[in-house]
C-alpha cells in the first residue's frame, strides 16, 4: 500500500509542473502579437493609389477654362504713349491719345492685323463713341507695325468703306506693342478699357474674335460710362 501511495505522489509531482508550464507557455504565446499581415492582404494597396490619382489628375473643366491673356490688368493705370494720327482730328501729328482723352471714358483698340470681324468691331465702338457722346467716351485705334507707312493708305480705306467718323485710326512703330500696355505677341486683336485705371480687357488670338466676341466688348463699355 505505501508502495502504491508512493507511486501516486511521484505521479503527481510530476504531473503539476507540466500543468504549470503548460499553462504559462499559454498564455504567453497569446501575449505575443501576430506578425503583421502584408498591406496587400488588407487590401490597404489598392485604396491608396486610387485616392494619390485622384487629388493628381486635373479636372478638365479647369483646364479648358483657362484663357488667352494679353493687356494690362484690371485696376492699372494705363502709361503714356505716342502714335501716328491717320484718320482722326489730327491726322498726320506724332501725339498721346491717351494723354489727350486724359480721365474721360476711353477704349483703346489694339490691332495687329485687320479682318472683316476687327472692322466690324471697329465700326460698333464707332457707333457707340456717337452714342454716348454726353459720357464724352472716347476711342482709338492702334495698329502695331513695322511698316506704319504702308499701313497707313490701309487704314484710311478702311475708315472710308466703314463710314468711321468717331475712333481714330492711328500707327505705333514696333509690333511688341506700347510699353507697360502688356500685348501679347499672340494677341490679334486687344481692346482695352479704361476711366482712369483698366475696367476691362479682352484679347483674341488670330481668327478667334466672331460675333459673340464682338457682342461681349460692346457690353463691355457699360464699365466706363455708367
Amino acid at each position: 500500500m505505501q508502495g502504491i501511495r508512493l507511486n501516486k505522489i511521484l505521479a503527481t509531482s510530476v504531473v503539476a509542473p507540466l500543468i504549470v508550464v503548460t499553462l504559462f507557455s499559454g498564455c504567453g504565446q497569446t501575449e505575443v502579437s501576430e506578425p503583421a499581415k502584408p498591406d496587400s492582404e488588407l487590401g490597404v494597396a489598392a485604396e491608396i493609389p486610387e485616392i494619390e490619382a485622384n487629388i493628381e489628375e486635373p479636372e478638365m473643366n479647369e483646364t479648358q477654362e483657362v484663357a488667352f491673356r494679353s493687356g494690362m490688368e484690371i485696376g492699372e493705370v494705363p502709361p503714356a504713349f505716342h502714335v501716328v494720327d491717320v484718320t482722326g482730328p489730327h491726322r498726320g501729328k506724332h501725339l498721346c491719345y491717351r494723354c489727350l482723352y486724359g480721365d474721360r471714358p476711353v477704349v483703346g483698340i489694339f490691332v495687329r492685323d485687320f479682318d472683316d470681324n476687327t472692322k466690324t468691331l471697329i465700326k460698333k465702338i464707332d457707333q457707340e463713341v456717337k452714342l454716348h457722346q454726353d459720357k464724352k467716351m472716347a476711342a482709338f485705334v492702334v495698329v502695331l507695325t513695322d511698316e506704319p507707312e504702308s499701313a497707313k493708305s490701309d487704314l484710311e480705306k478702311i475708315a472710308t468703306e466703314n463710314e468711321i467718323k468717331n475712333v481714330p485710326l492711328t500707327v505705333y512703330l514696333g509690333t511688341d506693342g506700347p510699353v507697360g500696355y502688356n500685348v501679347a505677341r499672340g494677341a490679334e486683336v486687344n481692346v482695352m478699357m479704361w476711366q482712369g485705371d483698366v475696367k476691362a480687357n479682352r484679347a483674341f488670338q488670330k481668327g478667334q474674335l466672331n460675333d459673340q466676341g464682338i457682342e461681349e466688348v460692346i457690353a463691355d463699355t457699360e464699365l466706363i460710362i455708367n
